[in-house]
């Protein structure tokens, strides 16, 4: 335990808290006192790095430090910079934090988080998450998704729960030239992953990676800045159509109800040929029909495997995709093996995919996610295994699900499988601006069963595949 002075301000500090009143930064040692440096410098250059808005009155941060006794004066300032912005703040330290801070004057005393393992899901009550100047180690593993130590650990949880978490590297590790060119990308890695930088890192890479910063880091507000940007090459690759028959180019125009009939399919199949839509998506049963009846237009033909759970074996799905080519399906959009995914049998999930993409060879295959039952850290898996299992799109959902596209995921999706493959933004899309908003955020191929109401901008009054 400590001395009896240690003890009482830690219960001060815990009191006014309670009661809401701002912990006296007089009490906290100085940062000079941890590393011989001056604390008013260190302290200048925290704020400087920090985007300042403003101090946050209502909420509460986590701050995640690891053992680099090279920054140690660093990250004590950007502690008390961060300390002073918001109501509350607490400090989750991994096991040799704790032995490189013990011994200078325990700066964090009064804000340690005692956590075991069992206790991570205590974690969701903070706003906003910083990891202050992680080791080179940390940061390969948090790229790695490797877990196997509290700092990588918490904060990927904390992403995946949706939380803001901001990295803070001050000092960019001087390095041989190859091992710089890793270093480097581990750090676009964890921008894909949706982890923001503040400080040198930031700076150094905002050229090769289009690093975001995090300008909602004391904005007051939860939204998450991870999907505020998308890189730029991938935005100039896939420009928002500024005319109707270039957006028509990306619609696949969308009947997978149950109980459309056939009349349905001769609407949908003309309507294809007037606008000149990428596709129509129908189900299997309904390709030799469209396949007949749009012969002779550019308009392709694309049908739907697995669909919608996305439950059946690769040898079923490979020959189910087979009897839906030789019907004259040019386009393959199958479900993934969600179940598999979620139980991380990646290898299924990815024999699965590679089966398809055999069996449709040499036509589009796009890969079905349903995204309203992933976790982030499940959808950028996702995107890995369909990229290298030779799939062509990545696409958001069925439409028969509890949830369709989003933005979010769709930034997320498009950052993870970089410009090379296509994304599909499909469930939900009704109108022109979502549609647009769609393809802003990085889709080159948008599924809607309301594609004459978007190309025409009409509103419509809803419905579904």
């Amino acid at each position: 335990m400590g001395t009896r002075e240690e003890l009482i301000h830690r219960v001060t500090q815990e009191v006014m808290k309670i009661y809401n009143v701002s912990p006296d930064s007089s009490k906290t040692p100085d940062a000079s006192s941890v590393a011989g440096r001056t604390g008013t410098v260190k302290g200048n250059r925290a704020a400087a790095i920090l985007k300042d808005t403003g101090p946050q009155e209502v909420r509460s941060a986590l701050i995640l430090t690891c053992g680099n006794s090279k920054m140690a004066s660093e990250t004590v300032a950007h502690f008390k910079e961060i300390k002073s912005r918001y109501r509350q703040v607490r400090v989750l330290m991994s096991d040799n934090a704790k032995q490189v801070f013990a011994s200078k004057s325990r700066p964090f005393a009064g804000f340690e988080y005692a956590m075991d393992e069992s206790g991570i899901d205590g974690l969701s009550v903070f706003d906003d998450v910083f990891v202050l100047n992680p080791t080179l180690n940390t940061l390969s593993k948090m790229a790695a998704l490797q877990a196997d130590n509290i700092v990588a650990r918490t904060a990927r949880q904390c992403l995946l729960w949706g939380k803001p978490v901001t990295i803070l590297l001050e000092e960019i590790p001087s390095l041989p030239a190859g091992m710089m060119d890793e270093f480097n990308s581990i750090l676009q890695k964890l921008t894909r992953y949706g982890y923001c930088f503040e400080g040198d890192a930031a700076v150094a890479c905002a050229t090769p990676a289009q690093i975001p910063t995090a300008p909602s880091a004391f904005s007051g507000t939860a939204a998450m800045p991870t999907t505020a940007k998308i890189n730029p090459m991938v935005r100039d690759k896939f420009p928002v159509p500024a005319h109707s028959a270039e957006l028509a180019r990306m619609i696949d125009h969308t009947l997978l109800k149950a109980e459309a009939i056939k009349p349905d399919f001769e609407k949908l199949c003309n309507e294809a040929a007037q606008y000149i839509f990428a596709s129509v998506c129908v189900n299997p049963a309904w390709v030799k029909f469209c396949a007949d009846r749009l012969k002779g237009t550019p308009v392709q033909i694309c049908t739907v495997i697995g669909f919608p759970l996305g439950a059946t074996t690769p040898e079923v799905k490979a020959f189910e995709t087979k009897n839906a080519v030789d019907n004259g399906a040019t386009e393959i959009d199958m479900v993934i093996n969600i179940g598999a995914l979620k139980s991380k049998d990646y290898d299924l999930v990815k024999r699965d995919i590679e089966a398809v993409v055999k069996a449709a060879s040499p036509h589009i295959v796009k890969v079905i996610f349903e995204t309203a039952l992933l976790s982030r850290e499940e959808i950028i898996i996702a995107c890995k295994l369909s990229k290298d299992a030779g799939a062509h799109f990545v696409k958001t959902s069925t439409g028969f699900s509890k949830g369709g596209a989003t933005v979010e995921h769709i930034r997320l999706m498009r950052n993870a499988v970089g410009p090379d493959i296509g994304v599909k933004a499909s469930g939900g899309v009704r109108d022109l601006a979502t549609a647009k908003a769609m393809i802003e955020a990085g889709a080159n191929r948008v599924g809607a069963s309301s594609s004459v109401e978007i190309v025409s901008g009409k509103a419509t009054s809803g419905g579904g595949y």
